[in-house]
């Protein structure tokens, strides 16, 4: 499986909608990579969340990751798009 973009609304310690174009990244292997509470366990939460339904570890429930800072008229919604074999695929999940 390939990502190729992510999009988190009201997700975790996103704020707003937040887009991740995997397709800019040149290369075929990239780094998440940042300081401690900066997301980047979010960024798998999300995609797990997408797929399965639930955050990539044991340790967060998919209730829990409404963002804080969502409004009650914020929708929590994942956006993942990937390519598998050949075919691109669009899961969306709120």
């Amino acid at each position: 499986m390939k990502p190729l973009k992510l999009i988190m609304s009201a997700f975790g310690s996103y704020k707003g909608v937040t887009e991740i174009d995997f397709e800019k990244l040149d290369h075929g292997l990239f780094l998440i990579t940042g300081d401690t509470g900066a997301g980047k366990t979010t960024i798998f939460d999300a995609m797990s969340f997408a797929l399965f339904d639930h955050t990539s570890g044991d340790e967060r429930d998919a209730k829990q990751m409404r963002s804080d800072f969502a409004t009650p008229n914020d929708a929590t919604e994942v956006t993942f798009v990937f390519e598998h074999n050949g075919i691109k695929y669009t899961v969306i999940r709120s």
